[in-house]
């Protein structure tokens, strides 16, 4: 009966019985040894677990959120007085730039050359007051010892430099009129 269909491993009923053919049918189980409602149970738990993890957390991070908004609560006054001091600096710097504009415009040729060669932190009051004696007196040494900054005087000419042996000259002989007379009258003279 080897061509039975029923006598064929799998299509008994003995496998349906278990393999000793008692007729207890084996359940599946998984490696733990539990049924499938172990499973899910513990599956349950762990997301229960994962959730209660999650929201300690959660509470965690919403307390150190807290803290550091109190934290920069109490910092931030001191923090307004840095950024006024730094304001009230920097618009007394901007004063001190526009009073020597000012007092360099008619003594400079360009009042931008004060801006560059002046220190105007120094010039600075630290009470943001400007004095303009003082810028003033700054301008005034500055073309004393730059008199090639300062404008050209009343009578419309530059500061004076003296003869420096350039720009046209007249001459009183008349240009030779060959390379040769050229070299010749240097030869001669």
């Amino acid at each position: 009966m080897a061509d039975d269909p029923q006598s064929t491993p799998g299509n008994g009923p003995e496998d349906d019985q278990g393999a000793s053919g008692t007729g207890t049918a084996t359940k599946p189980t998984s490696g733990t040894g539990k049924d499938g409602e172990g499973d899910q149970a513990d599956a349950v738990k762990s997301a229960e677990t994962a959730r209660a993890a999650a929201e300690k957390r959660a509470t965690e991070a919403e307390q150190e959120a807290a803290r550091l908004r109190r934290s920069n609560a109490a910092t931030k006054g001191t923090d307004l007085d840095a950024l006024r001091a730094e304001v009230r600096q920097e618009f007394t710097e901007a004063l001190v730039r526009a009073e020597l504009r000012a007092a360099a415009a008619g003594k400079l040729r360009d009042p931008a050359d004060a801006l560059a060669l002046l220190d105007v932190v120094s010039l600075a009051g630290s009470g943001g007051d400007i004095d303009a004696a003082a810028v003033a007196a700054a301008v005034d040494q500055l073309v004393k010892d730059k008199p090639y900054l300062a404008v050209a005087d009343q009578d419309g000419s530059a500061p004076s430099w003296g003869d420096v042996g350039a720009g046209p000259r007249d001459t009183a002989e008349p240009e030779p009129a060959t390379p040769l007379d050229r070299l010749r009258r240097a030869y001669e003279a």
